[in-house]
């Protein structure tokens, strides 16, 4: 049993080590755009734009822009946009607005995730309804997690349990480092540091791929299913110098 005087010290020291907790180095003055090929069992069936734009106090916003390609292209027009934005400080990546809509000719769908830390409550909304949720520590939406398996791949150890919320449900799931390996996408070659993404379904595997020294945003993911898998590769990138972004 601790006596009075240890319990403070451990206290105190807690505290210490909260306090010191340092913020992410994502959280830096930087944009980037970056292309990707979609691939389903090696056949090219998307492209995808995405953009990350942090400040300097770590607000940051990621857009992300899914077109059809190959032979799904000429079944439909099947556009999918995605943009979250929120902070990025020393308790981590936190959303605050998630905003997910896909236009198939001329219908719309809209879902829209409203994160509120303060009072712990996640609100999801769509064209018919609005309900609200309990917000637990660790949530991040579709776009969000990607920073986080950023940030630990750029300290290269570790692990982190997250929750990855949508409109129907909050999945649970753990990120843990599995690289490094020498990887090429359409892009170039890298060294690179894997992270996989841990979900209750025992049948289906994700890992992302990382140069964190070239990019936040992944090289590479891959999502294996059963006989499926789906690829999203790199093939081009442009990140201006700071004097640009002013």
């Amino acid at each position: 049993m601790l006596t009075p005087i240890r319990a403070a010290f451990a206290v105190l020291a807690l505290l210490m080590l909260n306090a010191c907790t340092p913020t992410p180095e994502l959280a830096r003055e930087q944009r980037v755009e970056a292309g990707y090929r979609l691939l389903y069992n090696d056949l090219l069936v998307g492209h995808a734009l995405f953009e990350l734009a942090i400040d300097n106090d770590g607000n940051y916003r990621i857009e992300a822009f899914t077109t059809p390609a190959g032979e799904i292209s000429k079944i439909g027009n099947h556009e999918v946009l995605e943009a979250s934005h929120g902070i990025i400080d020393a308790d981590g990546i936190r959303p605050i607005r998630y905003d997910h809509s896909v236009r198939e000719e001329q219908r719309m769908a809209l879902v829209n995730l409203t994160f509120d830390w303060q009072h712990h409550a996640l609100q999801l909304a769509n064209r018919e309804t609005t309900r609200r949720v309990g917000l637990l520590p660790g949530t991040h939406d579709r776009l969000s997690y990607l920073l986080a398996a950023s940030t630990l791949a750029a300290a290269e150890r570790g692990t982190l349990k997250i929750r990855v919320a949508s409109s129907d449900a909050t999945e649970e799931g753990l990120l843990e480092i599995i690289g490094p390996a020498d990887i090429e996408v359409p892009q170039g070659s890298y060294r690179a540091i894997g992270v996989r993404r841990a979900t209750p379904n025992k049948d289906e595997r994700r890992e992302l791929w990382f140069d964190t020294d070239v990019t936040p945003l992944p090289l590479l993911l891959i999502q294996h299913n059963g006989t499926t898998t789906v690829e999203m590769r790199l093939e081009s990138m442009i990140s201006p110098s700071p004097n640009d972004l002013r």
